[in-house]
């Protein structure tokens, strides 16, 4: 038996993974599937603070976070984390279970729970989860 989806193991999603739960969902945007689409994110840089960033550092253009569109920001603990038989943490299947629309806090919270129950209890690296949305239409 597998277990629940993200989402619907803490009532996140109402049941199916293209459900908008309760109170989330605007009317003027349907329930759909996530589309998760990881951005080029350029250079990989230590973690900030470790190393000073060099002064001709220029920066990188990933697009812009159009109207509806959601952006999931995490740190490597999130990709890294292992179940007790090291197989890795599936964050992009997570995400993409997850309904659309969600508030960007419950976005967060689904994906913490199920880096829990993925480690089967405390995790053994920091993470961090930052999700912004434009809510403009």
């Amino acid at each position: 038996m597998s277990a629940p989806p993200a989402f619907e193991a803490r009532g996140l999603g109402g049941g199916a993974p293209a459900t908008a739960p309760q109170g989330t969902a605007d009317p003027a945007m349907p329930a759909r599937p996530a589309e998760v689409r990881p951005l080029d994110g350029g250079e990989t840089w230590p973690p900030l603070g470790v190393v000073p960033v060099p002064a001709d550092v220029q920066p990188h253009a990933c697009g812009e976070l159009r109207p509806g569109e959601t952006l999931f920001l995490h740190t490597d603990g999130a990709e890294d984390a292992r179940n007790p038989a090291g197989a890795f943490f599936p964050l992009r299947s997570v995400l993409a279970e997850a309904p659309v629309p969600l508030t960007p806090a419950r976005l967060v919270a689904g994906v913490h729970a199920a880096l829990l129950r993925h480690t089967g209890g405390p995790l053994a690296d920091d993470v961090a989860l930052l999700v912004l949305r434009n809510d403009r239409f």
